[in-house]
């Protein structure tokens, strides 16, 4: 079920946290944002997708499915609701980012066998936007594995359009 929540408008007067002067705070009200209940999100997921967002953070950015890979590329899902947007109305950076990290640590994990790999560093272009009701496909492919490294890289697409690239190293632990 959706529910429409209007954006607020306000404006509050204070005073600059860098020079000191008055500073007016403004919002002004927007159109609505659709929210989507988070159970009808995996509706329009392919068969034998699994819900991967267990705990913690993952499971607050989420929810993230695992999906039937394809060949050597591994697949992962995000549904888009409500929370995931920015003010714009279009798939926040920060959501777009941490679906890359969560999808590339499941895959270097998967891929090297080990109970554990950490971030070491990741990069990402944004190249279009997502909007609510759309579903994010991260397809992550292992661009190189030394003893102790995972190296990859990530398309975030709708169907064949793209909305972010990403790439990364992983240190196996």
């Amino acid at each position: 079920m959706a529910h429409l929540v209007w954006l607020c408008n306000f404006s509050v007067t204070g005073t600059c946290f860098q020079c000191a002067g008055p500073a007016i705070l403004q919002c002004s009200e927007k159109a609505p944002i659709e929210i989507t209940d988070m159970n009808d999100l995996s509706d329009d997921l392919p068969p034998g997708a699994e819900n991967i967002s267990r705990g913690g953070f993952n499971l607050h950015a989420g929810p993230i499915y695992r999906l039937v890979d394809d060949g050597d590329v591994r697949r992962f899902a995000l549904p888009v609701a409500g929370k995931h947007l920015n003010g714009s109305g279009n798939v926040h950076g920060g959501v777009l980012m941490t679906f890359a990290d969560i999808s590339m640590s499941q895959t270097a994990r998967a891929v090297t066998g080990a109970p554990g790999c950490n971030t070491v560093s990741m990069t990402c272009d944004f190249v279009g936007p997502g909007k609510t009701g759309d579903t994010l496909e991260c397809r992550v492919t292992v661009t190189r594995q030394t003893r102790t490294l995972v190296f990859l890289s990530a398309d975030i697409v709708v169907g064949e359009r793209a909305v972010a690239v990403a790439t990364g190293l992983w240190k196996i632990v």
